[in-house]
């Protein structure tokens, strides 16, 4: 396997993780959810590191994390009302879905720059 193909592979791997973290998180029990500050900025963060990290990993399927990011966040606070112990909140929801779509614009902002960049230096 090439180099970049590697790296491809562990940027992909690392999306999926982070993916399968945020349903865990939101689904999973309460107790274990980690707990690193105000429950909003967790979400919203959570939303905004998996997004781009799926941006990064697809970029030419950028176009779609955000739009997906907003579909998830509301179907797994929906998946909350049947899960025990868990309750949904619209302004849950919302802290999710502007964190997938800020961190999905943000990667594809880096991305953008990054490949100007390199092309001004001849990379």
């Amino acid at each position: 396997m090439s180099k970049s193909g590697l790296f491809h592979t562990v940027l992909s791997l690392a999306a999926w993780v982070l993916a399968a973290f945020v349903v865990f998180a939101t689904l999973g029990p309460q107790g274990l959810r980690p707990h690193l500050g105000d429950a909003q900025t967790e979400r919203f963060a959570a939303y905004f590191v998996t997004a781009a990290a799926f941006v990064i990993a697809y970029p030419r399927r950028a176009a779609l994390v955000a739009p997906s990011a907003v579909a998830i966040a509301i179907l797994l606070e929906l998946g909350q009302r049947l899960a025990p112990g868990r309750d949904a909140g619209l302004h849950d929801a919302i802290a999710k879905a502007m964190g997938g779509v800020a961190g999905a614009l943000a990667a594809d902002l880096g991305l953008i720059l990054w490949g100007r960049l390199r092309s001004r230096d001849g990379t």
